[in-house]
């Protein structure tokens, strides 16, 4: 005859609507994501943009500092093979903490500061990363 009966119609009835909600929970969850990472990538633009202004900059400000660091990090100061080292994390506006891979080394020289009579600050290449 063609017809299902009523149980069979309350039963696909309730697959249908029980679908319908996964779906619509779904497509609310990827408009977040989609959200969040348009806003990420138009973070990451901001603070490009934020590094190119200081690219040729030939001495920190505090206004360069409060453009491009949200906070700093200091750690407990180590005694590492008889020298005294302390990690910092920086963690920078727009983008958060970048980990610079070990794979990649950078050149760093090390570098010597008297700060005062008797007391000199070493910032020495650290092959660690954090």
């Amino acid at each position: 005859s063609g017809k299902i009966s009523d149980e069979r119609f309350s039963r696909m009835s309730r697959r249908y609507e029980d679908e319908q909600k996964e779906l619509t929970e779904k497509i609310k969850q990827l408009r977040s994501e989609i959200e969040k990472q348009s806003s990420r990538t138009m973070t990451t633009d901001m603070f490009i943009s934020l590094v190119r202004k200081y690219t040729r900059a030939k001495k920190l400000t505090p206004r360069m500092l409060n453009e491009l660091v949200e906070k700093i990090e200091v750690f407990n100061a180590e005694k590492v093979n008889g020298v005294w080292e302390q990690r910092l994390r920086i963690h920078y506006n727009c983008v958060g903490t970048i980990e610079i891979p070990s794979a990649l080394p950078l050149p760093t020289p090390d570098v010597s500061v008297n700060t005062r009579k008797g007391v000199v600050v070493n910032y020495a290449h650290c092959d660690v990363a954090i």
